[in-house]
């Protein structure tokens, strides 16, 4: 019986809307020669897709089954509160000092297992921004108004040892980060309801239904502006890392004197090694999960810098190789990093290489990943006058 009426539906619709057609036209009535018009093409589309699916020529739309996310917590229940922001990836909020002193030992041990888990120490110390060899002095009439390699200061940071990922993201989103005007930059509040997946749910633009596609949950969250990187980044009790700490995570500088140091090209030494990164010719020609290609890690244990998707920073985007005056943009550019499997060039894929790109921009190949300072968590706590011989979690070496 089900089937008969879905062979009925589509056939009476063409029906009546041939009918309608010719009383159109005899009474010269406009109406219903439109309404005819829609019900015939309307019959026709389902007929033939009911017989498309049926002889398995058109796939059905995959199913986009969202997770749940992190049960709200109990406002008189700390406890509970805890561990929502911990199975959220808000461990960072707990460690401000602030918050840290009334956790009880053990969340605070908690959270800081977590903070090393999921990101790695990168140490102060200086770096070397721009390449030597980005300038053309051939060109240039005067190689002084052309930049030079610029040495820079870091202090030390924690840097997500991943670029954030769907799952990640879809706790921002569950939570009404696009909701809650807090974690947005002030000028961009009216332009936050246009951020939106191609179903108009709040996300990032290549999702459906307010999900990413099944089975890349573990893939780098991408089709999201700058300005949506920096929200989710306050949301987690973080922030998007700079210029200069970027290339530090990756190149890794070693003083040699107090005048040279040595940094590496690519976070695995100074050759290049497609098999290390997700890359155009030499991977899949998509993106893949942020587990994926370990060896090609840095010192610090950072992974995917290079390669599978561009990073979002918080700088803004001057091309070394351009006078800054002569620098034009018709919207403010902020620096993205690391290239992206559809980067071909190797020399795109460096440490050194910076490209830039409009806030607002939404792409299939650009994400992001959060840092946070040393100096705004609180690492270690004295044991309570009670407890004094509780055992004390070593202190984290900055």
């Amino acid at each position: 019986m089900g089937r008969l009426l879905k062979f009925l539906m589509p056939v009476g619709m063409i029906f009546l809307g041939t009918a309608s057609l010719c009383y159109g036209q005899l009474q010269s009535e406009s109406a219903w020669l439109v309404a005819g018009a829609v019900c015939v093409v309307g019959g026709i589309a389902i007929l033939a897709s009911s017989i498309l699916l049926r002889r398995g020529r058109v796939e059905p739309l995959p199913t986009r089954h969202k997770p749940k996310p992190v049960a709200a917590a109990r406002s008189d229940d700390p406890d509970s509160l805890v561990a929502q922001m911990l199975a959220q990836g808000r461990y960072s909020l707990l460690l401000r000092p602030q918050v840290a002193q009334d956790l009880e030992r053990h969340q605070f041990e908690k959270a800081l297992e977590v903070l090393q888990t999921s990101m790695a120490l990168v140490p102060d110390g200086t770096v070397m921004l721009g390449e030597a060899n980005e300038m053309n002095t051939e060109e240039a009439e005067d190689d002084s108004r052309w930049p030079q390699q610029r040495a820079v200061r870091v202090t030390p940071y924690f840097l997500d040892r991943y670029p954030i990922t769907n799952r990640q993201y879809y706790e921002f989103v569950a939570s009404g980060g696009y909701e809650q005007i807090t974690y947005w930059d002030t000028a961009i509040w009216p332009a936050v309801l246009d951020f939106v997946d191609e179903t108009q749910e709040p996300g990032p633009r290549y999702w459906v239904d307010g999900y990413c596609a099944p089975g890349e949950e573990d893939h780098p969250v991408v089709g999201v502006s700058w300005y949506e990187a920096a929200a989710f980044a306050r949301w987690a009790g973080k922030r998007l890392l700079t210029d200069a700490e970027w290339v530090k995570s990756g190149a890794w500088p070693v003083k040699l004197s107090e005048t040279q140091s040595s940094q590496r090209l690519f976070p695995w030494g100074n050759t290049m090694d497609r098999s290390k990164a997700n890359l155009w010719g030499t991977g899949p020609g998509a993106i893949i999960p942020v587990g994926d290609l370990p060896d090609g890690a840095s010192v610090g244990g950072i992974c995917q810098l290079i390669g599978n998707v561009w990073e979002w920073t918080r700088s803004d985007y001057l091309p070394s190789y351009f006078p800054p005056e002569e620098f034009i943009s018709e919207s403010p550019l902020k620096s993205i990093r690391g290239g992206a499997f559809d980067t071909y060039f190797d020399n795109q894929a460096t440490c050194q290489f910076q490209s830039g790109d409009v806030q607002m921009a939404r792409r299939r190949n650009i994400g992001f990943r959060c840092a946070v300072s040393v100096c705004d968590l609180a690492l270690y706590r004295e044991p309570s006058p009670e407890n004094r011989d509780e055992e004390v979690p070593e202190e984290v070496n900055a």
